[in-house]
């Protein structure tokens, strides 16, 4: 019976020196950049759900480390993509409310989005490790099973790391996220595409749908699952990065959706499975509102009914 395999988070956004893994041998630092951001989606439903649009897409890039921990440390960008192998690296995502702080710290009041009780965080004791601040709550995360008998969980982290982090004006912490919340593909592989005049490595969130209302940004994280370093038995988490703000929408209040981005129509080229738009889609008038709106019909009806009271005069 194979073990359990893990990540842990000790690595993110520094340089790995791999033991194991397509990168054996080596120095690499991985980058994620979100280049394609959702602006808005409409609230998940059984019979009507609709994906996050435009889809959330981010960038992988990977830089060779060259004279590591010595004062000539470099490092250089791959630079043909195609020749990374695709099979092993995957991007998920953890969804979180976006909520500005107050000075004192707090969160506006009634500004975060209230969840069901079955999508609720939950909450696990935080064991202090030495001086340190304690690490973020990720034992409660699952990645899914993958096709053998073993199964990918997230440990703690290897190193202290701050229980918080600050985003520009927000403030977050591991305890606010919502990624129950989320439905569709939460974990995707990465699409070789032409961008920018050159070969880039993308994961594009087609599928995602959020299940309540209100104002979200999502995280999202890098690791390869054949990657091992000398120190860690575990998968390191490579790279992290967060997404830019969006709304969701009740039904009733959904604006309407804009014509398709130029990336969302060069992935839809390269086989990513989207909805594509060539012009906007705006939302649905309401019956009361066309029933205002005189149609054709109901004009002609009229004309004979003036015309035959004319004639009658």
């Amino acid at each position: 019976m194979l073990e359990s395999a893990r990540t842990t988070l000790s690595y993110i956004n520094v340089p790995i020196r791999f033991t194991a893994g397509q990168f054996r041998g080596g120095c690499v630092r991985a980058e994620l950049v979100e280049i394609q951001k959702a602006d808005l989606g409409r609230k998940y439903a059984r019979v009507d759900r609709r994906p996050l649009d435009p889809p959330p897409v981010v960038q992988l890039k990977l830089y060779h480390i060259h004279n590591e921990g010595t004062e000539h440390e470099s490092e250089q960008e791959v630079q043909d993509y195609d020749n990374i192998q695709c099979l092993g690296l995957l991007c998920n995502v953890d969804l979180f409310p976006a909520v500005p702080t107050q000075p004192d710290g707090s969160s506006e009041s009634g500004s975060l989005p209230r969840l069901p009780r079955q999508l609720s965080p939950v909450m696990q004791p935080i064991r202090p490790s030495n001086n340190y601040p304690p690490p973020p709550i990720l034992s409660t995360d699952r990645f899914p099973p993958s096709t053998s008998s073993s199964r990918i969980l997230v440990s703690d982290a290897k190193l202290p790391l701050p229980p918080n982090v600050h985003l520009d004006s927000f403030q977050i912490s591991e305890n606010m996220k919502c990624t129950a919340a989320l439905s569709g593909a939460t974990f995707v592989q990465p699409a070789c595409i032409d961008y920018e005049g050159k070969k880039a490595l993308v994961f594009p969130f087609s599928d995602l749908a959020v299940k309540i209302e209100g104002d979200f940004f999502l995280r999202y994280r890098i690791f390869d699952l054949f990657a091992r370093t000398a120190s860690l038995a575990d998968i390191p988490v490579q790279a992290e990065c967060h997404g830019g703000p969006f709304r969701i929408y009740s039904t009733k209040e959904f604006p309407g959706l804009q014509p398709s981005t130029e990336l969302s129509k060069q992935l839809s080229r390269y086989g990513v499975r989207l909805n594509t738009r060539e012009t906007e889609r705006k939302r649905k008038k309401k019956a009361s509102e066309s029933s205002a709106i005189p149609t054709r019909a109901s004009k002609r009806k009229a004309t004979r009914i003036l015309r035959s009271e004319s004639e009658c005069d």
